[in-house]
């Protein structure tokens, strides 16, 4: 049985990041269910340890504006990233450009 996969949501570029300090966590709200990435973080560096996407908007490309936008907070925050999160180790494998800000040393 092939598995099925959400319909796009409303335009998910113009979805807004929220930074949910408290409960450390980034989040998007897609047709009304939360997506999220979780993380830690000092002063200068983020870990970013889980994706979740809900099943009702899963293969909507949900995860990759997610962790887009992660990223672009990442370095307008002048960070550096740790990727535990297996999820964004394979985006980082897919779009290179983003490697850059990744802790020296660091290898995914």
């Amino acid at each position: 049985m092939a598995r099925k996969t959400a319909p796009p949501p409303a335009d998910l570029n113009e979805l807004q990041l929220i930074d949910e300090v408290d409960s450390r966590q980034f989040v998007m709200v897609v047709d009304g269910h939360r997506v999220r990435m979780e993380y830690d973080r000092t002063p200068d560096r983020i870990f970013l340890t889980q994706v979740q996407v809900p099943p009702a908007v899963e293969g909507s490309e949900v995860a990759a504006v997610l962790t887009e936008k992660v990223l672009g907070w990442v370095e307008s925050n002048n960070m550096r990233m740790v990727p535990y999160c297996p999820y964004v180790k394979t985006y980082l494998r897919k779009n290179t450009s983003w490697q850059r800000l990744l802790v020296k040393g660091v290898q995914i």
